[in-house]
């Protein structure tokens, strides 16, 4: 709808304004997609203060306010604000002047952020040759802005690892800090046709058996992020790059209580990371002895060209503040945990999860096998093992 006819009608509707609104009050309106909500912040004398608009609709303005509207991106409606980044709302007697035209009440879009992905200068220092190095950024005022890193592997066709921030929500942390050192190349389009999401099927292994036991275990595509708002925000349309082989008993067990005591512990806590998401190893099928029937060994198992299911799927938590502590937690990616000799074969570190106070509440179920195994090390720990591909990032 044209700009000025809006206006039209916010004048003409005044009367209704008055009827439904305390005498004196303005309102804003947000649009329903959170990707085109702006920021609000409310003027006090020469400073600004951030107005926590989370899940509202509408926020009203009293009579005298002034309020800074402001998009990361651009506006792009009304019109006539198209390509600024903020404008002012100065509500007086219900009237807020908007571009030249009085209203009582406005909703402004802003564009969506697009990140595009970029080959990287140079291969990242926890993502050695032959893996490639991918950024995904966005060109802003002249510079680029980050918002991760991939680590990615051609053999296996498969992401090797992550690197991301995660903040709580209005913080300004946004971005990973170790990528200051890396540009972007040759931008990479059509991503969903490059990396065409995987889909592992029970009747692409040879051997009968291993058939019989895929066909059990299930495993699915999904994406190493597994924080289901930050994918939304973010990572939702990358196709296969950011797509691994989960056991959905780890994927919708421990590792999604993990995931939300992470997101809650980052919102309350004020808790700021990066974090390097990656998977490493590969699982093992159990083979029956045919001489000894009750004896088991396990056998590599692979399908597609060489593909391999991951064992281990990682997080390393750095915290970038002074007082802040680090910490590796990881999940067995296996549904044949019970056919190892000793889980030690699997947990190659002293686990620390009951030191961290954070997940108190979900770590009870860390060692239950039909959910997935969990267990938490120390950064130093992990780093002397060798266990992780990817792992430690080699220039700390």
């Amino acid at each position: 709808m044209d700009f000025k006819l809006s206006l039209l009608f916010a004048i003409l509707g005044c009367y209704f304004c008055a009827v439904t609104h305390v005498s004196g009050d303005c309102y804003f309106s947000f649009p329903k997609n959170d990707s085109n909500r702006p920021v609000l912040y409310k003027k006090i004398g020469s400073r600004k203060t951030l107005i926590h608009t989370d899940g509202l609709s509408r926020y009203d303005i009293n009579d005298g306010e002034v309020i800074t509207i402001d998009c990361e991106t651009r506006i792009l409606s009304p019109i006539e604000g198209e390509g600024l980044r903020s404008f002012d709302l100065n509500c007086t007697d219900s009237r807020m002047p908007v571009f030249g035209y009085p209203v009582s009440n406005i909703k402004v879009w802003c564009d969506s952020v697009k990140w595009n992905l970029y080959e990287s200068s140079e291969h990242f220092d926890w993502c050695p040759p032959p893996m490639s190095s991918y950024l995904l950024a966005r060109p802003l005022d002249n510079v680029y802005e980050y918002l991760a890193g991939v680590c990615y592997n051609f053999e296996q066709q498969q992401i090797q690892s992550l690197y991301n921030a995660a903040g709580y929500q209005f913080s300004k942390y946004k971005h990973p800090s170790r990528l200051e050192n890396y540009s972007p190349l040759v931008e990479i389009k059509d991503i969903p046709k490059k990396f065409i999401p995987r889909r592992i099927d029970a009747s692409q292994f040879s051997s009968e058996e291993t058939r019989e036991f895929m066909q059990f275990a299930k495993y699915e595509n999904h994406a190493v992020i597994q924080d289901p708002q930050l994918y939304k925000d973010y990572f939702d349309r990358f196709g296969g790059l950011l797509e691994m082989d989960w056991w959905p008993s780890l994927r919708l067990g421990n590792w999604y209580f993990y995931e939300k005591a992470l997101r809650q512990h980052i919102e309350d806590d004020k808790a700021i990371y990066d974090i390097l998401a990656g998977v490493s190893g590969a699982v093992t099928v159990p083979s029956q002895n045919k001489i000894h029937p009750k004896n088991y060994t396990m056998i590599d198992m692979f399908y597609g060209y060489n593909q391999r299911v991951p064992l281990y799927v990682w997080h390393y938590l750095k915290s970038p503040r002074e007082n802040g502590k680090d910490l590796v937690v990881i999940g067995v990616n296996s549904a044949f945990i019970d056919f190892y000799n000793d889980e030690n074969d699997l947990i190659f570190c002293t686990d620390i999860c009951h030191q961290i106070d954070w997940l108190k509440m979900v770590r009870s179920t860390f060692r239950y096998k039909t959910m997935g195994l969990i267990f938490c090390c120390d950064v130093n720990e992990v780093r002397r093992s060798s266990h992780l591909e990817g792992f430690p990032l080699a220039s700390e």
